[in-house]
């Protein structure tokens, strides 16, 4: 076995049967030159043309103007909520103090001297009471005329009809 310094694979031929033919003279390898070991360096690749840098900066121009805009609805929201909650606030203290004058006007010891002062009524003495007394098998019996008059009948039928179906 040949070791080569070149780097090439074994010489098979050694093993295979001479014979009278003469090899044909095999052209020496020329050597090869180490390969250069080429650093590139991360650079961007630029846009060709003029048309791609215009749109490219329109876009990124429209997101951030899309971005800003949202962020100043924002704030107009955030504002007009707050201003919102504010006059809500004060409405509800409104309500709150209409609240409580009602109920002081509405109150049993306002109705009395209301009563008393503008309406001129008193206070009943023992004196002005008067009891009734019922007998106590009161029974109360409601006569029912016959009325001949077919108009009248015609009436209490439908009257009767609509008192059922809660017209």
């Amino acid at each position: 076995m040949a070791y080569r310094d070149d780097n090439l694979a074994y010489d098979i031929s050694v093993y295979e049967p001479k014979s009278n033919v003469v090899p044909k003279p095999q052209p020496k390898a020329e050597p090869k030159a180490k390969p250069r070991i080429e650093i590139r360096r991360n650079t961007v690749a630029l846009p060709q043309n003029l048309f791609t840098i215009f749109v490219t900066a329109a876009v990124v121009l429209a997101v951030m103007f899309a971005l800003l805009y949202g962020k100043v609805e924002t704030n107009r929201l955030f504002s007009e909520i707050s201003s919102l909650e504010s006059s809500l606030a004060e409405i509800e203290s409104d309500n709150a103090s209409l609240a409580a004058e009602y109920e002081s006007k509405t109150s049993l010891k306002s109705v009395e001297e209301y009563a008393q002062n503008v309406l001129g009524l008193e206070k009943l003495d023992k004196s002005q009471i008067e009891y009734v007394e019922v007998e106590a098998d009161t029974v109360i019996e409601v006569v029912e005329t016959e009325s001949s008059n077919i108009f009248v009948i015609l009436k209490n039928w439908f009257s009767d009809i609509f008192e059922y179906l809660g017209f």
